[in-house]
Order: structure tokens, then sequence, then C-alpha cells
């Protein structure tokens, strides 16, 4: 399909949703209406479990009714409950800077204490901020990342920590600025070379020749709304087009190493599929593995060589999985 087709087709999506809008617009403005209406609104989605909703109406209230207290207060509060400790810190310092707030003041002492119990030694912060980063929660993963960069300083393993957490909330120049930091520590530091290199290869399909003429044309024809739109969409397109050639490169350069008796990227390949569900891959590289080394051997090297404790079971499952149909399809 041509770059002009593709073109059409996106102008014609961002037509439709810019001519009907959804119905939870309209939603929004009523309960934007006024600050008493969003903290009702925001308790009645809490009391029904819906926490995410209701942290999101929270947020916009905030923003549209920036001096309203009981509305940062709320927000802070929720924050807090859900255990997203970064950003519930800075909300309270935001209630706090106005006005002395004696709640606002000792929760910032309860999640100080708290960071500092979790960054008490090297091996623990670096646990905390990977928990943090798994669940989502990024915020609290970069704050305890400072903290525990400022205790220990000129360590690579808490550095690609943080980027990786700056990584995974999208903010791609700060995670590039902490890779490099931890490269320069440690330059055989390979997660942070990774992340780096997929940074760049992101940056540059975002920026490429036909990207940048798409934009221009319609900036020509449409209103900002359909560029925005336009913006998005190619960039996801860009990154669709080039997951599978930078997974594909990657399998290559893990099996050579593999094949040269390093098995530690190896694993961390495969650790990244099985997070991301990514089977299919997985799988085939378990048939390679099996190929090369006994069930035993393959088993031991899973044993030594995966980071995370939890992981290993299930990479051990479909290890014997495929193992089995080897063997199947081998006396068949």
């Amino acid at each position: 399909m041509s770059g002009r087709s593709i073109l059409l087709i996106l102008l014609a999506i961002a037509m439709v949703a810019f001519a009907s809008p959804v119905r939870s617009a309209a939603i929004d403005a009523e309960v934007l209406a006024s600050p008493q209406r969003v903290v009702e609104y925001s308790s009645e989605l809490v009391e029904r479990g819906d926490y995410r909703s209701a942290l999101n109406v929270l947020e916009a209230g905030r923003d549209k009714f920036r001096k309203n207290r009981t509305i940062l207060r709320d927000y802070a509060d929720l924050l807090y409950d859900r255990e997203r400790f970064g950003a519930a810190r800075r909300a309270y310092l935001e209630l706090s800077a106005d006005a002395a707030d004696d709640h606002a003041r000792s929760r910032i002492e309860e999640i100080d204490r708290r960071f500092e119990r979790l960054t008490s030694s090297l091996n623990l912060a670096a646990i905390a901020i990977q928990k943090a980063t798994d669940a989502g929660n990024f915020d609290t993963a970069i704050a305890l990342g400072d903290l525990a960069i400022a205790k220990f300083p000129g360590n690579a393993v808490l550095l690609t920590a943080k980027g990786e957490a700056q990584y995974r909330k999208g903010d791609l120049d700060a995670a590039e600025v902490t890779f490099r930091r931890a490269l320069q520590i440690d330059p055989f530091d390979r997660q942070a070379r990774s992340y780096v290199e997929e940074i760049r290869t992101t940056e540059e399909a975002q920026t490429s020749t036909e990207f940048a003429e798409w934009m221009s044309i319609a900036k020509d024809k449409v209103g900002d709304f359909i560029v925005t739109f336009l913006a998005l969409f190619a960039a996801f397109l860009s990154n669709s087009l080039m997951s599978p050639l930078i997974l594909r490169y990657k399998l290559g350069r893990a099996r050579r190493l593999f094949e040269q008796g390093q098995y530690d990227e190896f694993t961390d390949l495969i650790e990244g599929l099985l997070d991301k569900e990514d089977f299919s891959p997985l799988r085939a590289n378990f048939r390679f593995l099996l190929r090369e080394k006994s069930l035993e051997e393959a088993r031991d090297i899973l044993d030594k060589y995966v980071n995370t404790p939890d992981r290993l079971p299930a990479l051990l499952r479909i290890l014997e999985r495929e193992h089995e149909k080897m063997a199947q399809t081998a006396s068949a």
C-alpha cells in the first residue's frame, strides 16, 4: 500500500472521529462543571472500585480548578491508598506549598520513611525499583531510583533500573540520559545498551522522511486535531513495522552469543518475551536451546541465568513442553 493510500485512510478515520464525539467527552464536561461535582463523582467511582477512573477524574479536576485544595487532597490520598507513593508525594508537596497542612506533611514523612527503608541497602533498592516498575508504578520507581543513586553513587545497576522506569513511563529522552550514565560506568551493561538502541531506533522511525512529508501535507489540509491523530497513528505504525526487525536482530545476536557460551543475553531475551507474552518466538528459542543442549543442561542454564525467580517456573514449564513436543515429533 502506498504512502498516499495510507494517508487517505488515516484522514478518513480522523474525520469520523472528529465529526462524532464520543459520549465520554460529554460526561467529562458534566463532571468537570464544578469542584463539588468532581469530588462527588470521584467518590462514587471509588465506592464502585473503579480507582483508575477516579484518579483520572481527580487529575482532570485538579488541572481545571488549580486552587481547589479538596480535589488535590482527595487526589493525593487516593494515590497514597493505591501505593503510588512517588506521585502522592508530589501532590502532598503541592498541598503543603501554599499553606500549612498537617495531613500532607504527615503523609510526606511517612512516604520518606518508607523510601528510606526500601533504599537501606543497594540490593534492597534495586529490588524495590524493579518491583515498582513491574507494577506500573513508574513515579515511585523513579523516586526510589533517585534516592538510591544518591546513596550509592556510581552504580550502573541502579541507573539502569531507573532508566527502565523512565522508558516504560514514556519519557524516552530522560531514559536515554540515564542509560548513557549507566554505560559510562559499565560499558558492558547489555540491558542499558539495548534500551539505548531501541530508543534511537524508535526516534529515527518517528522522524523518517515519509513521516515528515505526511505531517506537512496534513498541516496544509486539516486542523490540529487531525494532525495530532496522524502523529500518534503514524508513530504506532512505524513502531509496528520496526518491531519485528528489531526482534529478529536481537534473536540472531542472542543466539550467536549463546553459541559462544555467553548465556546472559539469551536468557534476558527470553525473559523479555515472557513478559510481553510473545510466546511464538519464545517457544522457537527454546527449541533452539534444546537442539544445542540436553533438557537437563537447558534447565541448569535457566536456573543459573534467569534474573527474576518469579519467571523461572513458567519458563521451565514452557521448556519442558517444547521438549515433549520435539520428542513426540522425533518418534513419529
